[in-house]
């Protein structure tokens, strides 16, 4: 369990970004963290990110680098931001994604929201974890939750169409022809896309526990909703494809589904899938009471805690901790700033990593 030797050891190995966060989010220790924080903000791959996060370094404008794999689209290097220690509460983040909450700002609310566009949806819970203080992006994620508790509350997560419904389909793209799994039209027609995103149960982190029992209570459905057999059953990998809710005809992948990885069997997962897609989605699912219950979290610090070594720290193979291009979400990005040509660079970020889930789990 949680370990005051591992923060100490953390202390004086790792580099500023974890001691940063070992001080700030662990310790709670705001003296040397203000001490400190500059250090940060010059540390060479804190600036790296931060330029990647202002649009105005890029060529193209902020609302086309929303969501995509590039580490300059805002999915990614805001939650790498947020993995190195920072969020908007500091004004050099504040500042670099200022044209981002314009669009937030500027937007038409317009009920259902989530019958609106994609990018809006991931921004909105982008920026959440960002931690921005902003009015009309609260009341967004208040809508946004209130849409997603709706659906959630009726308990039924068979979103698709039956085999007699899917014959009448017409102009399915053949390389989709043998799916089993089109989102009924009619519910996105009534409630736009009303089953949870991955993005969202990121998102809903900063809103459990700050803003009263009723709101974690609909967060609580939502979870129920999904940390069960049933969910994991009928929902397909990446949630199927979704049809054109006005011509019918138009296809388009959907993507995003919230599924735990490995739900069924952590073990054999870890053994066969993308063990840094589970590392990231087990680092926000921990803050939530429900997915600590599950067989799933048991099963899976079982597994993490072969890891732990002689001393007490931790180590992981050196693949689960990647950070490439890609999304962030699906776990591209799990360094957390170490400098990679350290011995043991891996002991301490897969230390850092179980404190952090220990941290959730207290």
């Amino acid at each position: 369990m949680f370990n005051t030797n591992n923060c100490e050891w953390l202390l004086e190995t790792a580099d500023t970004p974890i001691r940063y966060r070992v001080f700030r989010e662990i310790l709670k220790d705001m003296k040397s963290v203000r001490k400190i924080e500059s250090e940060l903000i010059n540390h060479p791959v804190v600036e790296m990110w931060l330029k990647l996060l202002n649009p105005n370094n890029s060529v193209r404008k902020a609302e086309n680098l929303i969501h995509g794999s590039p580490n300059e689209y805002i999915e990614n290097a805001m939650l790498k931001i947020v993995q190195l220690g920072l969020n908007a509460d500091t004004p050099i983040v504040a500042d670099a994604i200022e044209s981002y909450i314009d669009i937030i700002e500027n937007y038409s609310l317009e009920k259902p929201l989530r019958k609106q566009s994609y990018d809006i949806i991931i921004l909105a819970n982008i920026l959440t974890i960002g931690s921005v203080k902003n009015e009309k992006l609260l009341n967004l994620m208040f809508d946004n939750l209130d849409e997603m508790y709706t659906f959630a509350l009726k308990g039924d997560c068979n979103i698709y169409l039956n085999e007699e419904e899917r014959a009448m389909l017409k102009g399915v793209p053949k390389i989709w022809s043998e799916c089993l799994h089109f989102t009924r039209p009619d519910l996105f027609d009534n409630f736009g896309m009303c089953w949870p995103l991955l993005y969202d149960i990121f998102g809903l982190t900063k809103l459990y526990g700050a803003y009263g029992t009723e709101t974690d209570k609909k967060i609580d459905t939502i979870m129920k909703f999904i940390a069960n057999d049933e969910f994991h059953y009928t929902i397909a990998d990446w949630y199927g494809i979704l049809i054109n809710t006005m011509s019918r005809t138009r296809y388009y992948g959907h993507g995003w589904d919230p599924k735990f990885p490995g739900w069924f069997d952590v073990t054999d997962y870890i053994k066969t899938k993308s063990v840094p897609k589970l590392l990231f989605f087990a680092m926000y699912i921990s803050k939530f009471p429900i997915a600590l219950k599950t067989k799933w979290f048991s099963d899976l610090l079982h597994c993490l805690e072969k890891y732990k070594t002689e001393k007490g720290t931790f180590k992981f193979p050196k693949e689960w901790l990647i950070e490439a291009r890609g999304n962030a979400v699906m776990g591209s990005h799990m360094s957390f700033g170490e400098n990679r040509r350290k011995s043991n660079w891996d002991e301490i970020e897969s230390t850092f990593y179980m404190q952090l889930i220990y941290q959730n789990i207290k």
